[in-house]
C-alpha cells in the first residue's frame, strides 16, 4: 500500500515537471499564430492566457532559467505593452522593463545562440518604446523617468546589429546620451551629468554646446574655474559658435569680469554685427566700468538697431542725469554766481536729453503701472525745471502731470 502510494506520487510529480517545458511551447505556438486574432478582444484574451502560462513557466524550477523561456516572456510582455487592454497595461505598468529584462535574459542563457538574434530584434522593438517613453516624459519635465528610459536605449544599442535605430528610426548613441544629460542636470543629478558629458567630449562630439553645459553644470557647483576651462575648450573647438559664445558671455556676467566680458563682447559683435542684444550687455559693462562714453555709445547702437528696446533708452537718460552731478557739485563750491551760468545751462542740457530719452522709454516700454508712475514723476521733476527757463516744456510738464493723476499718483 505505501510502495503504490509513492509510486502515484512520483508520477503526478513526473506530469507537473513535464508540463512547464509544454507551457512554453503553448506560448510559442500562440504567439507563431498570432495573426490569426481577428478582434481586440480576442487578442487580449491571447494576451493573458499566455502570460498566466509563461508566468507559471517562470515560477517553476524546471523552466525558471531556460532561454526559451525568457525569450517568449519577453515577447509576451512586449505584446501587452503594445496592444494589451486598458486594464491589462494598468496591472503591468512595468510591462516594457520586463520585456526588456527578458531579453537580456535570454541572450545571456542562450549558450547555443538558437534564439539571440530573435532576442537582439526584440531588444530593438523595446528601445522605440523606451525611447518614446524619455521624449515625451522629457517634454513633461519627469526628468528622472525620462534618465531611465534613454538609459535603456543607451543599454540596447549595442545589440542593434543591423542598425535599424539609427538607419530607420534616426536614434543614435550621441543624441541619446546628450539628452539623458539634460535629463540628468533636470533630476539634480549632476554627477551622472558630467558623466555623460565627458564621454561626449572624450568621444569628439561635434556639437560644441556640450562645452556650455558643463561649464553651467561646474558654475551651479561653485566651480568657476573649471567652467572657464570647459568654455575655453569649446572655443577651441569652434571659436565662432554663437551658443558657445553666448555661454562664455553669460558666465562672465556671472562672475562680473567686466573687462574680459567687453573683450568677448567685441569678439560677438564682430560675428553679430546686428545683435542689439550684444551691444546692450557691452553697454551695460562699460557703465560698470565707468566708461559712461562708451557706454553711451553702445546704448545709442542698440535703439538705431531696435527704437522699441525701451531699457536701452531709460540707461541713455540715467547715463546723462549722472553727468550732471559733477557740474552740480562745482556749482556749490564756486562763490561766483557769473560763473555759475553755463554750469547752469550745461546742466539743463542734460536735462533735456534725459528727458527725451525717458520719454521714449515711457513710449515703447511695456511698463506696469508703478514703474510708469515713477518715470512720469521723475519726467514731471525734469521738465519742472526746464520750464522754468523755456516755455517750450510748459506742454510736456502739463501732459506728464495729468498722467501721472491717471496713474493715481
Amino acid at each position: 500500500m505505501t510502495r503504490s502510494l509513492l509510486i502515484m506520487v512520483f508520477a503526478l510529480t513526473s506530469v507537473m515537471v513535464q508540463a512547464q517545458p509544454f507551457k512554453v511551447e503553448s506560448v510559442k505556438m500562440s504567439w507563431e499564430e498570432g495573426n490569426m486574432d481577428q478582434t481586440p478582444e480576442a487578442r487580449h484574451q491571447r494576451i493573458a492566457e499566455n502570460l498566466a502560462d509563461i508566468e507559471a513557466a517562470k515560477a517553476h524550477t524546471k523552466t525558471s532559467n531556460n532561454y526559451k523561456m525568457w525569450y517568449y516572456r519577453g515577447v509576451t510582455y512586449l505584446t501587452l505593452n503594445n496592444e494589451g487592454s486598458d486594464e491589462q497595461k494598468g496591472a503591468h505598468p512595468d510591462a516594457l522593463n520586463v520585456a526588456t529584462e527578458s531579453f537580456f535574459k535570454s541572450i545571456e542563457t542562450d549558450v547555443k545562440g538558437k534564439l539571440t538574434s530573435l532576442s537582439k530584434k526584440g531588444l530593438v522593438n523595446c528601445a522605440i518604446g523606451h525611447y518614446n517613453i524619455g521624449v515625451s516624459t522629457f517634454n513633461k519635465k519627469d526628468y528622472k523617468t525620462a534618465l531611465n528610459a534613454y538609459s535603456q536605449v543607451l543599454k540596447i544599442l549595442p545589440y542593434d546589429e543591423d542598425q535599424f535605430l539609427l538607419k530607420q528610426a534616426q536614434i543614435n548613441k550621441e543624441t541619446i546620451m546628450l539628452y539623458s544629460s539634460y535629463a540628468a542636470s533636470g533630476a539634480g543629478d549632476n554627477a551622472k551629468a558630467k558623466e555623460l558629458l565627458q564621454e561626449l567630449i572624450d568621444n569628439a562630439y561635434a556639437d560644441p554646446r556640450i562645452y556650455g553645459d558643463m561649464a553651467n553644470i561646474l558654475l551651479e557647483e561653485k566651480d568657476t574655474s573649471g567652467a572657464l576651462k570647459y568654455i575655453a575648450m569649446g572655443r577651441e573647438m569652434d571659436d565662432r559658435n554663437v551658443n558657445l559664445m553666448r555661454a562664455e558671455l553669460d558666465l562672465f556676467m556671472k562672475l562680473g569680469r567686466s573687462e574680459e566680458l567687453i573683450q568677448k563682447l567685441n569678439e560677438a559683435i564682430e560675428n553679430e554685427p546686428e545683435s542689439e542684444v550684444l551691444y546692450f550687455a557691452r553697454a551695460i559693462n562699460y557703465y560698470n566700468l565707468g566708461k559712461d562714453k562708451e557706454a553711451e555709445e553702445s546704448y545709442l547702437k542698440v535703439v538705431e538697431l531696435d527704437p522699441n528696446y525701451a531699457d536701452a533708452w531709460f540707461n541713455l537718460g540715467v547715463i546723462y542725469l549722472d553727468r550732471c552731478k559733477p557740474i552740480a557739485d562745482k556749482i556749490a563750491a564756486e562763490t561766483n554766481y557769473e560763473k555759475t551760468l553755463p554750469m547752469e545751462e550745461e546742466i539743463d542740457a542734460l536735462y533735456a536729453k534725459a528727458a527725451e530719452k525717458f520719454a521714449e522709454a515711457m513710449a515703447v516700454g511695456d511698463y506696469p503701472d508703478d514703474q510708469k508712475l515713477d518715470l512720469a514723476k521723475n519726467l514731471k521733476k525734469l521738465y519742472g525745471r526746464l520750464v522754468a527757463n523755456d516755455d517750450k516744456y510748459q506742454e510736456k510738464y502739463d501732459e506728464t502731470k495729468a498722467l501721472i493723476k491717471e496713474l493715481g499718483g
